[in-house]
């Protein structure tokens, strides 16, 4: 099933995105982006709330994002977006942890505050990590799945589609570094709303509105599975909020290295709050469209079908003009994850392997690094693309397996390392090796099939234990008793370490701010999500 498109539809998406790159490469013109490291990899350390926000909303949306969402909602309903809804949990966490002691020791790398908290070991894994993460999977995903979703749409050849966004992605943040980035990010957060809004209300006209959607398609409507739904149980997403989630928001360089742009803490909790305010929006504007075309055209898609529930939508609902705002839509959502992991991945490797054997190279020195790498890493995620493209999408799902399984060794050395003076170096150790066995149980489960896992990891195919949330939070819970247990009778961390990189309770908790205090925008947040929470259950 292929888009129509009229000459209409491609001039207005021709304008938007070219007039939004535009606007970004103006900015880091002005902004000086080359000038140093700080201004290419963090844009100066000085960008304010609602650049770091937009730019932390537009990072976490990407092609796949936005069609896939519809797709899965239009198989399971409205409980495909239910994840959506944790960020009130999960950036809540991060700002009230772990943004303050990022900020507190100007890093430029999450790895680097590992090497604070614990040593050059640590650092060193963490960033070799995130960068397999970033390179195999997130860009590898990123650039086969928006091709593939551009092929299902335009018929685009899929290898000559990878290969000419990675060249053009490459290009605009060579040229811009992170200032085009992330002022790229908050043009094309708008148009992205925008378009995705159009589509919304298109469809609700169409169905006859919230009460004609309830009227038609009720069961369709509510977001809480049982514990036993082997896809989306309530309280199994729910769960994965608590470390897969924080790992996402407050870890993972990709999203944080939005924070450690921020001009200092204040904008970074801002921005992080805006953020979670855009974050209340997919459920409607990307997973409703899904139910609603279940409800205009229930027999229309069956099974893998889903996919193109997006396409369906576009082809009869929207006219002429505005086909083209949702196509560029798309295109601003898959340009965004693509610049997002190009410039974090540049970040790692000068940051924190080339300064480890030149640290006294030039920050124009760095800044060219800096555009070398990204050279390279482009040409290694098109590499680890054509290998997904030539393995029938079997390479693409095993590696998605394995992305999935891969931040839960790490999630409890990292957090606990700043909410717990215990937690040591050996600790951390002994609890990421039962955290890697623990995962590779996982992965081998789930790529066996259901039926020898069956046999072989029963304990493994319960009803709690079955979905991926349920078991990261299991094995989350013995990880951090490892971490513990080992902790306490291994050597201690040296006083001045965890000055610097771990909670004092003894300062208590800071004193309330009045209304530009970012806690009241979070308890304001959280009950509209809580509120969201029991009308669609």
């Amino acid at each position: 099933m292929n888009l129509t498109l009229t000459s209409l539809d491609w001039i207005i998406f021709s304008i938007v995105i070219t007039g939004s790159l535009s606007f970004g490469l103006i900015m880091a013109y002005r902004k000086k982006a080359s000038h140093n490291s700080s201004n290419f990899f963090l844009g100066g350390r000085r960008l304010k709330w609602p650049i770091v926000g937009a730019s932390m909303f537009a990072t976490n949306i990407g092609a796949e994002h936005l069609v896939g969402l519809s797709g899965d909602s239009y198989r399971y309903g409205l409980s495909a977006g239910s994840v959506e809804l944790t960020t009130a949990i999960t950036l809540g966490v991060a700002c009230a942890i772990l943004y303050p002691y990022y900020i507190k020791n100007k890093i430029f790398t999450i790895p680097e505050f590992l090497e604070i908290r614990y040593d050059r070991r640590a650092r060193t894994f963490f960033s070799g990590l995130m960068l397999v993460i970033s390179v195999m999977t997130k860009l590898a995903f990123t650039l086969f799945a928006g091709a593939l979703v551009l092929n299902s749409i335009l018929g685009w050849n899929i290898m000559t589609t990878i290969v000419i966004i990675g060249i053009a992605v490459a290009t605009f943040t060579i040229i811009g570094g992170f200032t085009a980035v992330a002022y790229t990010d908050t043009i094309q957060v708008f148009v992205i709303l925008i378009g995705a809004s159009t589509m919304l209300f298109f469809g609700l006209d169409k169905v006859g509105g919230w009460h004609g959607l309830m009227e038609k398609v009720p069961e369709m409507m509510k977001i809480s599975k049982p514990v036993d739904d082997p896809v989306y149980p309530f309280w199994g997403i729910l769960a994965t909020a608590f470390y897969a989630g924080i790992f996402y928001w407050g870890i993972d360089q990709v999203n944080v290295q939005r924070a450690l742009s921020a001009k200092d803490l204040p904008n970074a909790r801002w921005g992080a709050m805006l953020a979670t305010t855009l974050k209340l929006l997919p459920i409607f504007i990307f997973a409703l469209p899904g139910v609603i075309a279940f409800a205009l055209f229930p027999h229309e898609l069956q099974g893998e079908g889903t996919k193109q529930t997006f396409v369906l939508l576009l082809n009869k609902l929207l006219p002429t003009g505005v086909r083209g705002l949702l196509l560029a839509s798309l295109a601003a959502a898959l340009i965004n994850s693509l610049i997002a992991v190009l410039n974090s991945v540049s970040t790692l490797v000068v940051r924190d392997f080339v300064l480890e054997f030149k640290p006294n190279i030039t920050e124009k020195k760095q800044v060219t690094l800096g555009r070398y790498v990204i050279v390279c890493v482009t040409l290694l995620g098109l590499g680890a693309a054509y290998l997904v493209w030539k393995n029938d999408e079997g390479l693409y799902k095993y590696l998605q397996t394995i992305s999935a399984y891969l931040v839960v060794p790490v999630f409890p050395a990292i957090f606990f390392g700043i909410v717990s003076k215990k937690v040591t170096m050996k600790g951390a150790i002994a609890s990421v090796v039962v955290g890697v066995l623990l995962a590779t149980i996982f992965v081998i489960d789930q790529l066996i099939g259901a039926d020898a896992g069956k046999q072989i990891f029963p304990i493994l195919h319960h009803k709690m234990t079955l979905n991926f949330g349920f078991r990261g939070l299991w094995a989350e819970m013995i990880i951090t008793a490892v971490l513990f247990v080992v902790s306490a009778f291994t050597e201690k961390t040296a006083p001045e370490k965890l000055e610097k990189t771990t909670i004092n309770y003894s300062k208590g908790i800071a004193p309330f701010e009045g209304i530009t205090d970012w806690r009241l925008i979070w308890c304001i947040l959280a009950l509209i999500t809580l509120s969201l929470y029991v009308w669609l259950s």
